[in-house]
């Protein structure tokens, strides 16, 4: 998700009453994560680690990077040529690409530099995404970081980079991209290392996936991040698993899914976390013969598949019908169960019937 800059698009659009410059962000709260913000501030400074302000009372603080969900210049610090250029981005993106490389030349300010050439790069990704020059967005992205490698849309550019790069099947160019940034700044080496691990298992060099993973793992406890904690270590669990390891990958796992109070309801991140912990844990179980906790980690698996727009909804579905196959003859439940699930994936996952209906 490109958070920042579609935070900033919505902002400089909607945001016409605004008279300064604001941060919307998380702070902690007496149990949750809470949002708070900024308001009526003069951004002096930003990176990947930090956006620091000075408040109309003449005070400065920062935020840290890793809290923020949003910040608008667009009526403060901004100046309205970068404003209008941004605009023209989804309206006339041949005239944005000019206008924008001269701001990034000799904008007013750094901030404005900096982020006319975050959005140039930007107008070429979009292009890109719409089938256009994948080689000509790597590029851009690429200069971007030349120029700010712990820059504040460093997170954006790095993440669109190392995705373009594997889209094109460099495969190892990207790794080289979230090499380089888990060693730009200390701010963005968990992230880095998280995506390094998930690009390293669907290359199947699972003991590097478990390197980054556990790294990422490291670096969120030490921020205090539960969510992205349980998200590293419940992909460290899905690769112990593809490793063909169940009992370390139930180790990890089990402890994330079991966990009554990971709860996040700022975010769907928690979410995100769990619906990567109980496929995996459903394999796990199923890989060891265990078909009652296989079908009851499966049909989770499946809601939170659903809940998150994941891809795996219906494999999850048709691992619980084999599930509730194997366990038909001891409990006429099981057959009911097997039947109604029979018919979803007939009405909604017929690929994964026709899976299913191979299994012995």
């Amino acid at each position: 998700m490109i958070r920042n800059a579609v935070a900033l698009t919505l902002l400089v659009v909607f945001a016409g009453a605004l008279c300064a410059d604001e941060i919307n962000y998380y702070k902690k709260g007496a149990k949750y994560r809470e949002i708070a913000n900024h308001n009526s501030v003069e951004i002096t400074g930003w990176s990947a680690a930090k956006v620091d302000f000075k408040g109309a009372d003449g005070k400065t603080g920062s935020v840290p990077g890793t809290d923020i969900i949003s910040v608008n210049r667009a009526y403060g610090t901004m100046h309205s040529d970068l404003s209008r250029a941004i605009e023209s981005v989804g309206s006339d993106p041949e005239a944005a690409i000019p206008a924008l490389k001269a701001i990034a030349a000799s904008g007013k300010s750094p901030l404005d530099k900096e982020e006319a050439l975050f959005w140039h790069a930007l107008v070429y990704v979009n292009e890109a995404n719409a089938g256009g020059n994948v080689a000509a967005a790597i590029t851009e992205l690429g200069n971007y970081l030349k120029a700010y490698k712990a820059g504040f849309f460093a997170r954006d550019a790095y993440r669109m980079s190392a995705d373009l790069q594997r889209r094109s099947k460099k495969v190892s160019d990207a790794r080289t991209t979230l090499k380089t940034m888990i060693s730009a700044d200390n701010a963005l080496a968990r992230e880095g290392n998280q995506m390094l691990g998930e690009l390293e298992l669907s290359e199947k060099q699972y003991n590097d996936a478990l390197r980054a993973f556990q790294a990422a793992k490291t670096q969120a406890t030490r921020d205090g991040n539960k969510n992205a904690e349980y998200l590293a270590q419940a992909w460290e669990g899905t690769t112990q698993q593809a490793k063909g390891d169940s009992a370390a990958a139930k180790t990890l796992l089990e402890p994330i899914t079991n966990n009554q109070d990971f709860d996040d309801p700022m975010s769907f991140d928690d979410e995100l976390a769990l619906s990567v912990a109980y496929p995996a844990l459903g394999d796990a179980h199923y890989a060891t013969g265990n078909f009652e906790k296989a079908y009851d980690a499966f049909v989770q698996a499946g809601y939170y598949a659903w809940w998150t727009q994941g891809q795996q909804e219906g494999y999850c579905i048709g691992q619980a019908y084999l599930c509730a196959r194997k366990l038909e003859s001891t409990d006429d439940k099981w057959k009911k169960r097997k039947d109604k699930l029979r018919t979803v994936l007939a009405v909604g996952f017929p690929r994964e019937l026709q899976r299913v209906d191979k299994e012995k």
